[in-house]
C-alpha cells in the first residue's frame, strides 16, 4: 500500500515538472525574435536578410513578390537556383567565358569538315603550337575548343574516353551524334548540383562516320545542335554572317580551309585583339576520312590568301 502511494506521487511530480518546462518553452519562445542559433549563424542571417529589398514584383499584383537588389544578386550563388524571371546567372557566366575567347568556326563541306581556330597568343614568350585548341577525339573526329583551355581539355578527355569505351564495346568507331550526345550530357551533368560550376567553354566536334561528314557544337548548358557551319567565340556573330555567304555544298574542303582562314583575318581587331594563331585541321576524302592537322603548304596558302583579301578591303 505505502509503495503504490509512492509511485503516484512520483508520477503527480513528473507531470507539474513537465508542465513547467513546457511552459517556459513556450515564454522563452515568445520573448525571442531571432532563433536560438549560434552568434555567427544569427550574424549571417542577419546580413543575408539586409541583402534583399521590396522593389517591383515578379507579379501582377504588387507585393506578390519580392526581388533582390540588383540582377544577379543571391541567384548567381549556385547553378541549381533559378531567378524570378527563370534566368540561371551561373550558365550565363560561363557563356560570357567564352565570348571573351578566340573565335573558333567549324563548317561542313561537300567532302569533308574543316574547323579553324583564332588562338590568341597571351604572351609572347609562348612557343609557336603550344596552349592546342583542336584535338584528336578519334580516328574520325576532332574537337575545337573556344573558352576555358583548361576545361576544354577535360570535355576532350572526356570525348575520348566515350569513343574508346564505345569501340570497345560495339567494336566500331563511335558515330558523331553519338559522341556530340554524349559529351553534352557530361557538360549539362554539371549544370544540375550545386557543388559544380558549368563549364566555361564551348566546344564544335567535327567528324566522318557512314552518314558522311558531321558537325555538332556543344555549349556550356549542354545543349547541342547538328549545323552546316558553326561559330563560337567573341566574333562568332560576325562570322555567322561570313559564314551564311558560302555555298557550303559546293564548296571542297581544300576551297574550305582559304574561308576559313579569310573569315579568322578578316573578324580579327588588331587593334583591340592580341596578337594570334591560326590553328586548323580537317576530315574528308583528302585526308583518307581522318581528322589531321591541314597541310603545312596549304595553310601557309590559306593565310597568304587571307591577308591579301584583307589588303584588298583595306584598300577600298
Amino acid at each position: 500500500m505505502g509503495l503504490s502511494f509512492y509511485n503516484i506521487l512520483v508520477l503527480l511530480l513528473l507531470v507539474v515538472l513537465l508542465k513547467l518546462m513546457l511552459l517556459i518553452n513556450i515564454v522563452v519562445a515568445a520573448n525571442l525574435s531571432l532563433p536560438s542559433c549560434h552568434d555567427d549563424e544569427r550574424s549571417a542571417l542577419l546580413h543575408f536578410k539586409k541583402s534583399f529589398v521590396i522593389t517591383k514584383s515578379a507579379s501582377p499584383q504588387e507585393g506578390a513578390y519580392p526581388k533582390m537588389s540588383s540582377i544577379g544578386t543571391g541567384y548567381d550563388l549556385s547553378v541549381t537556383t533559378f531567378s524570378p524571371d527563370g534566368r540561371v546567372f551561373q550558365i550565363e557566366y560561363a557563356a560570357k567565358a567564352v565570348d571573351n575567347s578566340g573565335t573558333v568556326i567549324g563548317i561542313r563541306c561537300k567532302d569533308g569538315i574543316v574547323m579553324g581556330v583564332e588562338k590568341l597568343i597571351a604572351s609572347k614568350m609562348m612557343l609557336p603550337g603550344s596552349n592546342r585548341r583542336i584535338h584528336s577525339v578519334h580516328r574520325h573526329s576532332g574537337m575545337a575548343v573556344a573558352g576555358l583551355a583548361a576545361d576544354g581539355r577535360q570535355i576532350v578527355a572526356r570525348a575520348k574516353s566515350e569513343a574508346t569505351n564505345y569501340e570497345s564495346v560495339y567494336g566500331e568507331p563511335i558515330p558523331v551524334k553519338e559522341l556530340a550526345g554524349r559529351v553534352a550530357s557530361y557538360v549539362h551533368l554539371c549544370t544540375l548540383y550545386w557543388w559544380l560550376r558549368p563549364f566555361g567553354c564551348g566546344v564544335i566536334l567535327g567528324g566522318y562516320d557512314r552518314e558522311g561528314p558531321q558537325l555538332y557544337m556543344v555549349e556550356p548548358s549542354g545543349i547541342s545542335y547538328r549545323y552546316f557551319g558553326a561559330a563560337i567565340g567573341k566574333g562568332r556573330q560576325a562570322a555567322k554572317t561570313e559564314i551564311e555567304k558560302l555555298k557550303l555544298s559546293e564548296l571542297t574542303c581544300r576551297q574550305g580551309v582559304i574561308e576559313v582562314a579569310k573569315i579568322i583575318y578578316g573578324i580579327h581587331d588588331e587593334a583591340k585583339d592580341k596578337e594570334f594563331e591560326l590553328e586548323m585541321s580537317w576530315v574528308c576524302d583528302e585526308s583518307n576520312r581522318l581528322h589531321q592537322k591541314v597541310p603545312e603548304e596549304l595553310l601557309e596558302e590559306a593565310k597568304a590568301a587571307a591577308k591579301a583579301a584583307l589588303e584588298e578591303m583595306d584598300a577600298d
